[in-house]
């Protein structure tokens, strides 16, 4: 095992390429030569860990004699199983998206002169699609956790964050040619045709995100929301957008109650997009958008189709199946949940040290004092939905061993009667679990989730890696993390995670020049063969910084209390401990990236490029240019460093 190790670590490697000059290229020069991205977007070990996971889940569904000990077991068999019947599945498939999409109207380009626009109502279209599917169409909504009081569920009404990519030119011409096609291949219309409508759909969505707030600005939530009533809304919005009759399409009554306008900005852009949109286009989008959830795959060989109905199942039951796998990760290593958590605890040590290090003098101690409160409540969870009960939760979902498409249809409309309820329930962890595919930091708990795929042994975690491997690769993510919870957004929460500015006025302004820093270094480096934007958000950058301190010091901790202990991989005994950490830690973000992509990355990821991850955080640390004797002056060891905490 530690032998397979070594040799993955070195072949990454280009040992001749000097780290001082270019970590990232002597950490993970090789890695695009063995994992090439060629006609996909990306590798990388997130990717590779997905891929592995989705393999695991593939198992599971196709366990022949699998005796799970309860009843939901088999309504999520059934489910993959419907999808695999492939030849049941074309059965007049194009006539019941056509049915689906007639309920509310139909689509104005496969009805011609028959769609009426008189009878068109694009408010109430999209309301009645929310009450019976769950989804949201050019109106934003979401229930979660108030803002101020994180004890009851808060309704947020604006802008879709997902719309933030159509704003990237080259982003937009690649969905329009992937429009192009699925609409050709799914509605049967000419090319011709559904280039016309590829078009005139993709300008409105542009249009559309012309009024979101892109996270790379940097707004902070205070200016993103504001509380409001609907009927005040509406007599700002109205006629055009009238709120106060959208939420009673979809709840089936009146909501008097405040809720948060989400981005102000994006409804006065709605309301200008909707007057000068021919009310077909519009049409046409909301059809073609509802009808995302039902469309289906029909073209390739079978396992093209299997991987397509692992894809299909764990988008609808993603919480049974990690509940699953994570139970049977536990039954093989019984001491990986103690040893994750005894990760936690000394990750949270370590970051109790920065804080009260004298670096961080430049606090004023009653604002200190707040940090290291907030540090102190902070927790770690694992998603394995331990606590939900799915023979309860989907006791009323009927699903059919042969019927996909009537199960879909079954699945989104379980979804939209479940979501209506979750107004008058307390905040559910979940849906913050059910967000994100790698670790999340969430701001309303204080708290750190992490996927069950990152327990996958041997890619990040093995009892048998040294500590150093374990600390530089989970310890560095999770740490990445815990310092989102003091970054320039998040950091304005308290530790019981409701949004309560306890910085002080002067620390405030000290930590917005070093915030300022990080931009302007940022903003040096070049990419692609472009200069980064120098953005108002730099919280990515600061968790990169904070995080593999963090990871750094519980590593250098756990050395001093394991003095004997030889930390090493065989044919790598010419790497001391701590360069072994620093190579682990950079080959987290080995990747390659196709280059269509990398345009779209630099101009809507709030992420850097990982490669800029690597070069820029680590030179940003002393530490790093001891352990490789980096001098003065070089790039990995510049003279100005950024430092935040």
């Amino acid at each position: 095992m530690l032998l397979s190790k070594s040799a993955e670590m070195q072949n990454y490697m280009k040992p001749e390429v000097d780290a001082c000059n270019d970590f990232y290229n002597y950490a993970c020069g090789n890695w695009a030569k063995i994992n090439p991205a060629n006609n996909g977007a990306k590798t990388g070990l997130f990717i590779t860990l997905t891929n592995a996971y989705d393999r695991r889940i593939a198992r599971l569904l196709n366990e022949t004699n699998d005796a799970r000990d309860n009843e939901f077991h088999p309504k999520v068999k059934h489910f993959y199983e419907s999808c695999l019947q492939i030849d049941q599945r074309k059965i007049n498939y194009q006539q019941k998206l056509l049915n689906i999409m007639e309920e509310f109207g139909g689509m104005p380009a496969m009805k011609g002169k028959d769609w009426s626009e008189d009878k068109f109502d694009w408010l109430t279209t999209i309301g009645r699609i929310l009450k019976k599917y769950g989804t949201s169409i050019i109106i934003g909504v979401q229930i979660i956790a108030d803002l101020t009081n994180n004890e009851i569920n808060r309704l947020y009404i604006g802008q879709i964050d997902s719309l933030t990519a159509a704003k990237s030119s080259e982003y937009s011409e690649q969905l329009k040619l992937s429009w192009e096609l699925d609409i050709a291949a799914v509605l049967g219309l000419r090319r011709d045709q559904a280039a016309k409508l590829a078009h005139e759909m993709i300008e409105f969505a542009q249009k559309l995100a012309l009024g979101v707030a892109d996270p790379i600005e940097g707004f902070d939530i205070e200016d993103k929301t504001r509380l409001r009533l609907l009927d005040d809304m509406t007599e700002n919005y109205g006629p055009t957008i009238n709120l106060t009759h959208f939420v009673k399409t979809w709840l089936g009554y009146e909501y008097k109650l405040p809720v948060y306008e989400y981005v102000e900005n994006y409804f006065r852009n709605l309301r200008i997009l909707i007057t000068e949109t021919p009310p077909r286009v519009i049409a046409n989008y909301i059809m073609w958008e509802m009808i995302q959830d039902f469309r289906l795959d029909l073209q390739g060989d079978t396992e093209r189709q299997r991987l397509k109905c692992v894809d299909a199942t764990k988008q609808y039951f993603v919480k049974y199946l990690d509940h699953v796998i994570y139970g049977q990760i536990s039954k093989d290593d019984p001491t990986i949940t103690q040893e994750i958590n005894m990760l936690w605890q000394q990750l949270k040590l370590a970051f109790e040290d920065i804080w009260k290090s004298s670096d961080n003098k430049w606090m004023k101690e009653s604002t200190r004092d707040k940090a290291l409160e907030k540090l102190s409540a902070m927790s770690f969870e694992v998603n394995s939905y331990d606590d939900i009960d799915f023979v309860k939760e989907f006791a009323s979902l009927i699903i059919s061993p042969t019927d996909y498409f009537e199960n879909v249809i079954n699945i989104m409309k379980h979804r939209g009667e479940n979501y209506r309820l979750m107004l008058f329930e307390p905040p559910h962890l979940e849906e913050y679990e059910l967000r994100s595919s790698t670790p999340v930091y969430t701001s309303e708990y204080n708290k750190v989730l992490l996927p069950v795929a990152f327990l996958q042994p041997r890619f990040l975690w093995d009892k048998i890696y040294p500590a150093a491997l374990k600390y530089a690769t989970l310890g560095s993510i999770i740490a990445h993390e815990m310092a989102h919870g003091f970054d320039d957004t998040m950091s304005k929460y308290d530790a019981k995670g409701n949004l309560n500015n306890w910085w002080d006025r002067n620390t405030s302004e000290v930590f917005a020049l070093r915030k300022e820093c990080l931009r302007q270094q940022y903003g040096r480096q070049e990419y692609a063969g472009k200069l980064l934007p120098k953005t108002q958000y730099q919280g990515e950058n600061i968790a990169d910084n904070v995080g593999i301190r963090i990871a750094y010091v519980a590593y250098e901790n756990w050395l001093f209390k394991n003095p004997k202990t030889f930390e090493y991989l065989p044919h790598m005994s010419h790497v001391n401990p701590y360069q072994l950490f620093f190579i682990s830690a950079a080959q987290v973000w080995c990747t390659d990236l196709n280059r269509i992509w990398q345009n779209i990355v630099v101009n809507t990821d709030v992420h850097p490029p990982e490669e800029i991850r690597v070069r820029a955080s680590f030179a940003n640390f002393d530490a790093f240019a001891r352990a490789f004797k980096c001098e003065l002056g070089s790039a990995m060891h510049p003279h100005r460093k950024c430092v935040i905490y």
